[in-house]
């Protein structure tokens, strides 16, 4: 079961950031029970041949494959070969928030471009009018809002219609509200809930990433019902690290 299906029925979705780039981690997390994965193409390189194939085992293992874009205009292709959801981080304006739903949502609501040709058309077993008849509400875009700019103009990016779901950024939050590096700080939590509290006052589901178990009831208190929970990478390298200091450290009786 996706992540809108599970909004839908106010079920909690449990999502791992994937660094690594071998396809068998999203297998594992398939098999671990997570709803979604999210590939941070900001931050680390992908080609398309992994990109496609990660999109195909998405598609086999029935599990999210969430794409952080680092340039808007990889939108498109990602989504003809099978993306389930665009993430794209650093909006700061109502206009930009619009240029998102243009390319990620079909008419009436955006400007999203396709050809029958396509990949994700073929797949569907659907003629074009039809794919995309039924794209807007199973395809899903993902606003990240991480700066004092986008704090303050808040209102009018949630305003936006077509906004699916709304993630923040404690790092990238630190560093414009003057505490570089100190994601727990509390201006950058209180920061965090005001997103939180504002997005679901706009109808729109709130995503957060979340790594420890009182951060998660209070998000849950908030109304928070999808998390990132981890990043492969770090948990792979924390799970070495215990295996290891079990025949290391001194036994305790």
């Amino acid at each position: 079961m996706g992540v809108l299906a599970n909004i839908k029925q106010g079920k909690p979705s449990f999502g791992l950031n994937l660094a690594l780039t071998d396809p068998v981690v999203l297998e594992y997390a398939k098999l671990a029970g997570y709803d979604f994965v999210r590939l941070d193409c900001e931050h680390i390189l992908y080609d398309y041949s992994t990109l496609g194939e990660m999109l195909r085992l998405g598609r086999a293992l029935n599990i999210d494959v969430q794409l952080r874009l680092a340039d808007p205009a990889q939108a498109g292709p990602l989504l003809d070969m099978g993306a389930t959801a665009l993430m794209f981080p650093h909006v700061s304006s109502a206009l930009e928030a619009k240029r998102i739903v243009e390319l990620t949502k079909f008419p009436p609501l955006g400007d999203r471009g396709l050809t029958g040709a396509s990949r994700v058309v073929q797949l569907s077993g659907l003629t074009t009018s039809a794919y995309q008849a039924q794209a807007n509400t199973k395809v899903y875009n993902i606003i990240q809002i991480e700066s004092k700019e986008a704090l303050e103009r808040i209102d009018e990016i949630l305003s936006v219609p077509g906004i699916d779901l709304v993630a923040t950024g404690r790092n990238d939050l630190s560093q414009s509200l003057g505490v570089p590096g100190q994601k727990n700080h509390p201006k950058v939590l209180d920061a965090e809930n005001t997103i939180i509290r504002k997005t679901l006052d706009y109808g729109k589901t709130p995503t957060i990433l979340c790594k420890s178990q009182k951060r998660y009831a209070e998000l849950l208190e908030q109304g928070v019902r999808c998390f990132s929970v981890g990043r492969d990478d770090s948990l792979l390298k924390t799970a070495l690290e215990t295996q290891l200091q079990k025949f290391t450290q001194p036994c305790q009786e």
